[in-house]
């Protein structure tokens, strides 16, 4: 307690401090927890002590860890959720790096060093989820390409589940964790490389202060704003796509959104045209019509809402690109303009900075944006961050893949567009990713 005493009276003058807690994800014994009440009482009295970090004043740790559907992620009763988790499956590219060749195809022992196991994040019953989901795994690369998806998805909701309820009663949301100590199939935005994959751009996109969502546990479009001033004299465009991209509905909004909450702005009506599997995407602009947030959503049919393995009768959609590069104080940034001019979605387009003459990664690398769909007749540019020096000397590369998506090459000085051809399917065998003890 003395102890105690000398932390309090050396960090209790701290802007920093909210509240002090007697022990991590646990209770103190009883002689220890009342001594400390008393202590805060004297030395501490406007703020607040908790025994246990992860229970008590709606705060709840405790996961889960394991992958979870979207509209799962909506059911919660805690304001503040410190710890919460899914599986999070790297990029090809970290996987091949982190086990050697003779694991790549079989979900053996090594996979379990890297926390493919059972346990908290469930890691044995994931391939038959993915299975069941998107469609039978061919081999790794369609593993991985799968459950980018799944990445995408379940990291999405778990804070867009939280927005929808925003200060009734949510305050907050810590995801476990960034990034892993040791490299990982589980619990990560970016892979022990520094790769990230794609559950980080999907919790960039649900933290934009001012953010457009499908609620997708009840089919409501939402409007978060996390700013201390309204949104006023906005619009919002909601337009539904089925799978050859035709569109089957569309929807305008007049947005009045309230700082620090969640504003409905109504419901969906589903047309009765749907495909199997369909697409949303939602965009709000402000009072001038400047973009502040967009969102895109895959969806199956209420009947079958878990069953989205119609995704693969997507055909391929070849994006045009062109491409700059520029250097400024020891940085390289290369801005990479995607057009799809064709009559499909390109699903899920994925970038990533190589040197062109040894074909390896550039890591760590900053993105604007990654794992992107395009609509028909749609352009997106991402900009890409990277420190000078890691190139080596070579031109850059932007290597280009997705789950449905090509590219036609483009070069400019110093840098060049290309697919990523050791990220196609059918670029390897067919193995069907067996499980080692399988039953």
């Amino acid at each position: 307690m003395a102890n105690v005493r000398d932390k309090i009276l050396r960090f209790r003058n701290h802007a920093a401090i909210v509240l002090w807690c007697a022990r991590n994800e646990g209770y103190p014994p009883k002689t220890i927890d009342d001594a400390l009440r008393v202590l805060m009482t004297e030395l501490e009295p406007t703020r607040l002590y908790q025994a246990n970090s992860a229970d008590g004043r709606g705060v709840n740790s405790h996961g889960p860890y394991h992958w979870r559907t979207p509209r799962e992620f909506y059911v919660y009763d805690e304001a503040f959720k410190t710890e919460i988790g899914s599986m999070s499956v790297p990029t090809l590219e970290s996987i091949h790096g982190m086990m050697p060749e003779k694991d790549w195809e079989t979900i053996n022992d090594d996979w379990a060093q890297h926390d493919f196991a059972k346990g908290a994040a469930d890691g044995d019953k994931y391939p038959a989820i993915i299975a069941d989901r998107y469609g039978k795994v061919a081999n790794l690369a369609d593993f991985v390409r799968k459950s980018q998806l799944a990445n995408y998805e379940a990291f999405r909701a778990m804070y867009e589940g939280r927005n929808a309820k925003l200060f009734h009663p949510t305050t907050g949301v810590i995801t476990w964790m960034s990034n892993p100590a040791q490299p990982s199939f589980v619990w990560q935005l970016y892979h022990h490389d520094l790769e990230p994959n794609s559950a980080l751009f999907a919790v960039k996109k649900a933290a934009e202060p001012i953010h457009i969502q499908l609620n997708e546990a009840n089919g409501e479009v939402q409007v978060i704003n996390n700013l201390d001033t309204p949104l006023e004299s906005a619009h919002a465009h909601l337009a539904i796509y089925n799978l050859d991209g035709a569109v089957q509905y569309q929807h305008d909004f007049e947005v009045s959104a309230a700082p620090s909450l969640a504003t409905t702005l109504g419901s969906v009506e589903w047309p009765s045209t749907l495909s199997a599997v369909h697409f949303v995407k939602l965009e709000l602009r402000d009072a001038t019509g400047k973009l502040i947030s967009e969102n895109f959503y895959w969806r199956g049919l209420p009947e079958h809402q878990n069953d989205l393995k119609a995704l693969g009768s997507l055909p391929v959609v070849t994006l045009g690109a062109s491409v700059v590069r520029r250097e400024t104080e020891g940085k390289v940034f290369v801005t990479v303009t995607l057009q799809n001019t064709g009559k499909g979605i390109a699903l899920m387009t994925h970038l990533q900075l190589r040197r062109k003459r040894s074909g390896e990664r550039v890591l760590p690398v900053y993105y604007s944006d990654n794992y992107v769909s395009l609509l028909p007749n749609e352009t997106r540019t991402i900009t890409i961050e990277a420190a000078a020096a890691d190139l080596k000397g070579e031109d850059a590369l932007v290597a280009l893949d997705g789950w449905n998506v090509g590219v036609t090459a483009a070069t400019s000085a110093g840098v060049s567009v290309e697919a990523n051809v050791g990220a196609l399917v059918d670029h390897w065998p067919l193995t069907g990713l067996p499980m080692e003890g399988a039953r």
